[in-house]
């Protein structure tokens, strides 16, 4: 009980929060505030992969390159993810000075990629959907909000069937279909609450995709965890843990929405 009030308390801080930088902030500033919070999430995530060797400030450098494509729309991503590959490639070609070091060297170099392709590159489409328009990135909100909590109440009461008993032993495939159920009539409210054009059904059958997308991606993020035998990311979110804990839906579903938004719905 404690704890559900400890959550409660801090998402009723943090929500009117949100909706104030989602709404008033400038590009630039909110594309800052997203490069620091995703800075967090990498902190966090290293933290749980644990490698020998790493640089911190390298990848955060990478990761404001990252920031700067979606923010000034420039062009030539690939030329700088390929840049970055090779930026990491030097980086680890003179940090290791000791043979007995080789045997971390395949794992600590895909820790780094995955900090740009797993964190910065997937939630950076959060700013490209606010730059769609606000009440797209509020229509992802909602949705997931309510497919996780459907996933959570109906999963507790009558979930039995595990579906991913290493990364998530209480996630069940009744909580799974509870996600669905409650996240597509959910796209079909959204559409109500945030005006969006577009059609009901597209709103619907939107929600139960990404209902399916983040119970799919909250468990691998949880797969880290229980490789690092930690229950949370970090404790900076009093109830909620680490800004990983609460941005992993987001890894799948922002870029999700945003391609849905372009190639089905037409906007």
């Amino acid at each position: 009980m404690k704890e559900t009030s400890v959550r409660t308390l801090t998402a009723m801080v943090i929500i009117p929060i949100i909706f104030v930088c989602i709404k008033f902030l400038p590009s630039v500033l909110f594309s800052l505030l997203l490069y620091l919070i995703f800075s967090i999430v990498v902190y966090e995530f290293i933290k749980l992969c644990k490698p020998k060797t790493y640089s911190l400030l390298l990848i955060f450098i990478f990761g404001l390159i990252i920031a700067s494509h979606f923010t000034f729309n420039q062009p030539d991503l690939l030329m700088s993810i390929m840049g970055i590959v090779f930026g990491f490639g030097l980086f680890f070609l003179f940090s290791i000075r000791k043979s007995e070091e080789l045997s971390a060297f395949i794992r600590d170099i895909g820790i780094h990629f995955l900090t740009v392709f797993y964190i910065y590159i997937p939630l950076y489409f959060i700013f490209k959907l606010r730059e769609l328009g606000v009440n797209y990135l509020f229509f992802l909100i909602f949705v997931i909000l309510i497919g996780d909590s459907g996933a959570y109440f109906i999963g507790r009461w009558v979930g039995k069937h595990s579906i991913y008993p290493v990364a998530s032993p209480k996630k069940t495939l009744e909580g799974l279909i509870a996600a669905i159920l409650t996240a597509a009539p959910a796209g079909w409210l959204a559409r109500l609450i945030f005006p969006i054009e577009v059609e009901i059904w597209k709103a619907i059958l939107t929600g139960a995709l990404i209902a399916l997308f983040s119970q799919l991606s909250d468990p691998i993020e949880s797969l880290f965890k229980r490789a690092a035998n930690q229950k949370d990311s970090g404790a900076i979110l009093p109830g909620h843990g680490g800004f990983l804990d609460r941005l992993d839906s987001y890894i799948f579903c922002s870029p999700l929405l945003y391609y849905l938004i372009l190639f089905f719905w037409n906007a």
